[in-house]
């Protein structure tokens, strides 16, 4: 955490896993370029994009009963994000959302199926370093 000069206090944003110590660097031995390809591949291969994968088609499946924000149930389809997942518009308090909006899942950066792994591996004691 940090405190801003003002007396707010910013939240410091984690570094990103996608990273390696050899991005940017031109001149790499073969043991590095290996490391950083392999590294990128297992990346993408945990990382896919929503709209790589069946997730939004499974999170389509769902449709919300009401308004997350304030529960009426006049609200309409209003297109989809990027990655394919249906977004709904509010008839009353206008506002956007979409199936997963005020779930754990709402504005989440990896997979539902990763963390569902991960949940399934919490309940095998599996320690969380070596899940990560």
């Amino acid at each position: 955490m940090i405190v801003s000069s003002a007396g707010g206090v910013l939240m410091k944003r984690a570094e990103s896993r996608k990273k390696t110590p050899w991005d940017g660097v031109s001149d790499l031995t073969e043991t590095q370029e290996f490391l950083r390809q392999h590294y990128a591949t297992h990346y993408a291969d945990r990382h896919r994009l929503v709209s790589e994968s069946d997730e939004a088609d499974m999170v389509n499946s769902y449709a919300p009963a009401k308004c997350p924000y304030c529960a009426s149930e006049k609200f309409k389809k209003s297109g989809r994000t990027q990655g394919g997942i249906q977004r709904y518009m509010c008839g009353v308090c206008g506002k956007t959302f979409l199936p997963t909006t005020g779930t754990i899942f709402d504005d989440h950066k990896i997979s539902i199926s990763e963390w569902m792994e991960y949940c399934l591996n919490l309940f095998r004691h599996v320690s969380i370093t070596a899940d990560s």
